[in-house]
């Protein structure tokens, strides 16, 4: 049996044997104090985050309570504990926290500690709280208790209490098996419950709520290091779930398209699924054709379930060119599909798809088409009012407006593989995949399976991401940006890497991100905040302005 599931049993004998109706939220642990604090000290450095390391140490004092540090054992594990009361309604102290904190002496110091840093204190029972202290940053109220060299620490007694009553279940269980600076078990179910409204606010992107009931279990952790901040996932569907179908569905991408992301691209994601619907019930409303123009007219028995995206710069760097490969079983039906995208309905969309022209690269047909992104519709107009509303555009189709600007979506069915790309035209001839893909020493499949030692080789979704080199191309590109100002945008970084595997029921996802590149961040928006101020205001500005003059010339 896993940790992971140790200590789900542990965390549920301990729900069933309590006696006030407290449920299990969730539980960190961390391999030291000591260890929080060089870890986040090396990521901070690197990262260009001076503050990182004093903000980590605010809130763990806030989760541990601790007036100081002596009698502590700062190089021992410690838990921190998540309950909430299902009967009380949501309040500071529920759901509330208790710390597990390993002890050097028999407690002596520490509470000496407490009635220094506190004005009133009160013995109930094994518990003792400590109130009134004079310095207001502290918390007003604090429960303590102390046994088997360990304290215990809580702003809330009902909390604490339960915790006591179980001590022994959460003392004597083992490490969680994924490795990290923080190591975080929830109850999946009880997470839903607790973020019903921000689960609300995600559900046009995500159906965040499904995701969470259908897991069985869910466990994540944190690492900071000098080299780099990761994240990594592990969760298990219910078994006969949609999540555990959707899993049943993913596999193991071709190998050769490991090898077919260009070195220099901006962004990468690679994965296979061979039934892609089931993803439906886990996905919002929002759904933008631009991310699959061939959905719904390329029918699923006609690919082979394999999907590349990636974004690259022009082979002459002065533009930029996203490109999907997708590995087909039906080469004509792909062709027709591509044929057919102009005759979508446009109305139920907010990008259209109008043909341009056809044309012939190396005996390959390409199909061009114009992209048209529909004008957001104006609001109802309420009854009685006495001047018509106007829809003012968004931001995020301002800057796809800017970005399409010069674009056009090209098609072409070739070697085997349904071809898109979106950039200035002629830019699909420059990423034809050829008959074999260029051998590579290191695919990015095993650089990914060797940032995580939770992570293998076998992928079955991966990606890349460098948003520091992507965001300084993008502004150097723009018409607008003037040589001098090009020259003041720093350098990126590393960039980030995302991989996932599954095994059985449970899938392992992994997001590592280079220090350097979130120093390369932190520089772009310190030296290179008053270009982008300055470049996106013009481009708002001569944007706005034709927004604002169309109208007038529909109505001549």
């Amino acid at each position: 049996m896993s940790a992971n599931h140790l200590i789900a049993s542990v965390i549920l004998l301990a729900a069933l044997s309590c006696r006030a109706e407290r449920l299990f939220v969730g539980i960190l642990e961390a391999d030291s104090i000591r260890s929080i604090h060089y870890s986040t000290a090396a990521f901070g450095r690197v990262a260009d985050l001076p503050l990182v390391q004093e903000q980590v140490r605010t809130r763990l004092d806030q989760a541990l309570l601790l007036p100081a540090h002596t009698g502590i054992a700062v190089a021992a594990p410690l838990r921190i504990v998540q309950s909430v009361d299902p009967d009380t309604p949501p309040a500071p102290d529920n759901p509330a926290s208790v710390a597990i904190i390993p002890l050097a002496d028999d407690g002596t110091l520490i509470r000496q500690a407490f009635t220094a840093a506190y004005t009133q204190h009160k013995t109930q029972g094994a518990f003792t709280l400590y109130e009134a202290p004079p310095d207001t940053n502290r918390a007003p109220r604090v429960a303590v208790a102390i046994a088997d060299r360990y304290l215990f620490t809580s702003v809330s007694l009902p909390a604490l209490t339960w915790i006591w009553e179980n001590r022994s279940k959460f003392l004597e269980a083992p490490p969680q098996s994924l490795p990290g600076t923080f190591r975080i078990l929830v109850n999946p179910q009880r997470i839903a419950d607790l973020t019903g409204a921000r689960s609300a606010q995600a559900a046009d992107t995500v159906n965040l709520d499904q995701l969470l009931r259908e897991c069985e279990s869910l466990s994540f952790s944190l690492t900071l290091e000098g080299a780099a901040l990761g994240l990594t996932l592990r969760a298990t569907a219910k078994q006969g779930s949609e999540l555990d179908t959707l899993l049943a569905s993913w596999r193991v991408p071709s190998e050769p398209l490991w090898h077919a992301v260009p070195d220099n691209a901006f962004f990468m994601s690679l994965g296979a699924i061979d039934r892609p619907s089931l993803w439906t019930p886990f996905l919002g409303k929002q759904r933008h054709r631009l991310y699959a123009p061939t959905a719904g007219r390329l029918a699923p028995q006609a690919v082979a379930g394999d999907r590349l995206d990636y974004i690259v710069p022009t082979r002459n760097g002065k533009g930029l060119c996203w490109v999907q490969l997708l590995p087909l079983k039906n080469q004509e039906a792909a062709r027709s599909a591509i044929r057919s995208l102009a005759d979508t309905d446009s109305t139920t969309n907010s990008v259209a798809f109008k043909h341009l022209r056809q044309r012939e690269s190396g005996g390959t047909t390409i199909e061009t088409y114009t992209v048209i992104l529909q004008q957001p519709a104006p609001p109802t107009q309420a009854r009685g009012a006495t001047a018509p509303t106007t829809a003012s555009p968004a931001i995020s189709h301002i800057l796809l407006s800017l970005l399409l600007k010069h674009a056009v979506l090209e098609c072409a069915v070739h070697n085997g593989y349904c071809v898109v790309a979106l950039g200035p035209e002629g830019a699909i001839d420059e990423q034809l995949p050829p008959a074999t893909f260029t051998k590579r020493p290191l695919p990015l499949n095993r650089r990914i399976g060797g940032q995580d030692p939770a992570l293998t080789s076998d992928l079955t979704f991966g990606g890349l991401l460098r948003a520091a080199e992507l965001i300084r191309h993008t502004v150097t590109i723009m018409p607008e940006v003037k040589p001098e100002q090009a020259r003041l945008l720093p350098r990126g970084g590393d960039g980030a890497l995302f991989g996932v595997i599954r095994n059985d029921r449970t899938l392992t996802a992994s997001l590592r991100v280079q220090a350097n590149e979130i120093a390369a961040l932190q520089r772009l928006n310190r030296e290179g905040r008053a270009v982008l101020q300055e470049v996106f205001f013009q481009i708002f500005a001569a944007q706005m302005m034709e927004s604002k003059k169309a109208p007038e010339t529909s109505d001549k």
